[in-house]
């Protein structure tokens, strides 16, 4: 194989590996059963992105801060969760990264099912956000 084919071959596997792997963020805190995020240095508007593994699966969320309120959404939806992809910020927007729909970081809240990230229950405890490892266990089935 020439050296002008073997390059455009690793080009070519180079990009379809990587469009097609689910995104894996850092691991969060866990203690006492619970993921515990510091939400003291969070910036508003600003998602922050974790995977915690829970039975060999990695479970990503994000923790989302926003006009004083502190919210967690799963890295999935309901309609586009079997491809894997989640989604990206792009500035003030949620994009989901397999169908293309953005919501605004501010409605979030509002959306239920179509492509909205899938709320996940938390407590603010001072300045820890605090989510059960129990809660994201149910959330295994989105990520399998």
């Amino acid at each position: 194989m020439s050296g002008r084919v073997q390059v455009i071959a690793l080009l070519l596997f180079v990009a379809l590996t990587t469009c097609v792997s689910k995104p894996e963020y850092p691991s969060p805190p866990v203690r006492g059963g619970s993921v515990v995020v510091k939400t003291a240095g969070m910036k508003a508007g600003e998602p922050v992105f974790y995977t915690v593994k829970i039975d060999g699966v990695g479970v990503s969320f994000f923790v989302l801060k926003l006009d004083g309120t502190i919210r967690s959404y799963l890295d999935a939806c309901m309609k586009c969760y079997p491809h894997k992809k989640g989604y990206r910020v792009d500035g003030f927007y949620l994009e989901c990264r397999y169908c293309g729909v953005r919501y605004p970081l501010d409605n979030l809240d509002q959306g239920v099912g179509s492509c909205y990230p899938i709320p996940v229950n938390g407590k603010l405890n001072g300045n820890e956000y605090i989510i059960s490892l129990s809660e994201l266990k149910g959330a295994v089935k989105y990520f399998k």
